[in-house]
């Protein structure tokens, strides 16, 4: 089969159509290449911060720093940068430790204390702690600090009877450690944070201490129980004594009605025998009078009147009395006599 031969001096002609494709084909290579550059730059270029951060940003190529921190929102900046976080909301940090207190008594404590950074502080700690985790571990030791130096200044008894104050002391501390003093003076410069509050959450006591702590209230409450026993024994013994004193009087009393009583009837009794007596004697007197009798005479007479007033007497007498006078020589018979 025969072959077709070109010079190679002829000249090649090429379709327009496969012209005008190339170019356009260029144009679009182009276009996409640029499209896809920017959107790499972009997407390089763009940093999201949330509305809970602050960002300082960071150029790793000419290792610069930005002079000021941004709030959250979308940001853009130099390729290939990015934001050193930090909160903008107030942090929390929990301390459980060991302190000791003005007496040498060894403490264990529970410490929660809230702080935040001010925007205008992030610049100042990046240069000088780097970044939030280093800056946040300075800012806790430094709490700790705070919390220990306030232990050293009270007794192991105060935990107890003054912990409010003991708070007030720790909380009055931070703030002095994470905002530093206005004196000047290069030891309290402070970390740059914003001391927010304080809670002492708990203390827990040495052992021997709350164990001496049990034997003392043991010992009190005994002392207050003897006290009451004391009083009440007291009490029981002050009623018997007025109840003594009561009956003592009352005993008193009763006696000396019934003494009065007995004076009364031996007085009423005197006075009947002696009205008796006197009754007799004016008796015998007017007897002695008429009957015209001695001395003797009045004694038979009251002899008769004794021997009369008496039944069934027998006695045995010697010679009868001589009555004188105008019974002389006269006998006095004697009923029942014999």
């Amino acid at each position: 089969m025969a072959k077709s031969f070109i010079p190679s001096s002829l000249p090649i002609s090429i379709p327009r159509d496969f012209s005008k494709r190339s170019v356009r084909l260029g144009w679009c290579t182009c276009i996409t290449s640029v499209l896809l550059v920017s959107a790499i730059l972009i997407g390089v270029s763009l940093r999201k911060l949330s509305s809970t951060e602050f960002g300082v940003e960071y150029d790793r190529y000419k290792k610069t720093l930005d002079d000021a921190a941004k709030t959250g929102g979308l940001h853009a900046g130099p390729p290939g940068y990015y934001f050193v976080k930090f909160p903008s909301t107030q942090i929390t940090s929990n301390l459980m430790d060991i302190c000791v207190s003005r007496d040498g008594l060894r403490v264990n404590f529970e410490v929660s204390f809230q702080y935040q950074i001010p925007a205008e502080k992030i610049v100042n700690v990046i240069q000088e702690f780097r970044d939030f985790p280093t800056w946040a571990k300075v800012v806790e030791a430094a709490g700790n600090s705070a919390v220990q130096h306030s232990c050293s200044e009270f007794n192991v008894t105060d935990f107890q009877s003054v912990r409010v104050k003991i708070q007030e002391s720790m909380f009055k501390n931070l703030k002095l450690k994470l905002e530093g003093s206005n004196t000047g003076d290069m030891t309290d410069v402070g970390v740059e944070a914003l001391a927010i509050s304080l809670q002492l959450r708990s203390v827990f006591l040495p052992i021997e201490y709350q164990n001496a702590i049990s034997e003392k209230q043991s010992a009190e409450e005994d002392i207050l129980l003897a006290t009451n026993q004391r009083i009440q024994e007291r009490t029981k013994a002050e009623t018997e004594l007025k109840v003594a004193r009561q009956e003592v009087t009352k005993i008193f009393n009763t006696a000396y009605n019934k003494g009065n009583v007995t004076i009364l009837q031996a007085e009423l009794k005197a006075q009947e025998t002696l009205f008796a007596f006197e009754k007799e004697r004016e008796v015998l007197e007017e007897s002695k009078k008429q009957f015209s009798l001695s001395a003797n005479g009045i004694l038979a007479y009251m002899t008769n009147q004794l021997y009369a007033s008496l039944d069934n007497l027998e006695v045995t007498s010697g010679e009868p009395a001589k009555i004188s006078g105008l019974f002389n020589e006269v006998s006095v018979p004697v009923n029942g006599a014999r």
